[in-house]
């Protein structure tokens, strides 16, 4: 099976890639700026320009919301959809990764049919979604916040917090789900072997947190210091517009019955807790490390 990865440098995409290829995949990457670049092994039978080519084609490439304009970033996903349809072969497996931001506005009905009421940030982005389903790809919708694998998301953003200081606005009005990256990349697999017909999936943990216990679960750990309290005036003030309207983000997703966690966030804050501590203990007392 000749398998296309399209934002495999990214986050996500290197660990699709990293799962798809131990699996014993054919996997080749994309990027807008150098197209298609082969694996190690030498590919077989193949057309001159790639057409038709590939018998599963996955898209985790996405232009941040903080580097391009609303309108930028659905012209740079619509060609690279055009792009990856014309690389896929007939009846291939597509994937197209997408987030639970679309469906901000939306109530619990709204999600069991997938009626998108997104953010204001990524409104636009409704057309590209409503082209990919034609086009017959598989579009997964993953929580606002993914954790684990190698350059966690989540230890990027503890990294980031000034003076390990995490600011939540009262009353916390949000709740957020959570996804480990690795489960991710098995849900993918699992859509490839399984030949799944349904075109729409949520995945993501069932136990969600508020931002204020999200925050205490992590003073509790030990991972920050402090969280800063602030009304919401103040919390827009700091962050701006888009930032309430993601914090207020609150969904309950009818997460798909094909995904099965192996992880939770529980569980590895738990154990990134555990082995900072061992280590600060061993730099403190050397002869623990025997």
């Amino acid at each position: 099976m000749k398998v296309l990865i399209a934002g495999a440098n990214g986050y996500i995409g290197s660990h699709v890639t990293k799962m798809f290829v131990e699996s014993g995949f054919e996997v080749s990457t994309y990027s807008r700026a150098s197209g298609v670049l082969p694996d190690a092994r030498k590919l077989t039978k193949v057309p001159a320009d790639l057409s038709g080519y590939f018998d599963i084609v996955v898209n985790c490439a996405r232009p941040h919301w903080s580097e391009f304009s609303p309108e930028e970033i659905v012209d740079i996903e619509s060609k690279l959809l055009t792009q990856l349809d014309r690389l896929a072969a007939e009846g291939a497996t597509k994937i197209h990764t997408s987030g639970v931001w679309l469906f901000g506005n939306a109530s619990h009905n709204d999600l069991k049919v997938f009626r998108l009421k997104p953010l204001d940030v990524v409104k636009l982005d409704a057309v590209t979604i409503g082209r990919a389903i034609k086009k017959k790809w598989h579009v997964v919708y993953c929580p606002s916040l993914v954790y684990g694998g190698e350059n966690c998301q989540l230890k990027r953003i503890v990294d980031s917090l000034s003076d390990q200081t995490i600011q939540v606005a009262i009353p916390s009005q949000g709740h957020n789900q959570y996804i480990h990256v690795n489960d991710i990349a098995r849900f993918y697999l699992s859509l490839v072997q399984g030949r799944i017909s349904s075109a729409q999936h949520f995945i993501a943990e069932t136990k969600g947190y508020s931002p204020e216990e999200f925050s205490q679960l992590l003073l509790d750990s030990r991972i920050i210091k402090k969280v800063s309290k602030s009304n919401w005036r103040e919390f827009e003030n700091i962050f701006g517009f888009s930032a309430v309207e993601i914090e207020k983000l609150n969904l309950k997703l009818p997460v798909s019955p094909l995904f099965e966690p192996k992880e939770s966030l529980r569980k590895y804050i738990e154990n990134y807790t555990y082995k900072r501590l061992r280590f600060q203990d061993t730099l403190s007392n050397p002869n623990l490390a025997c």
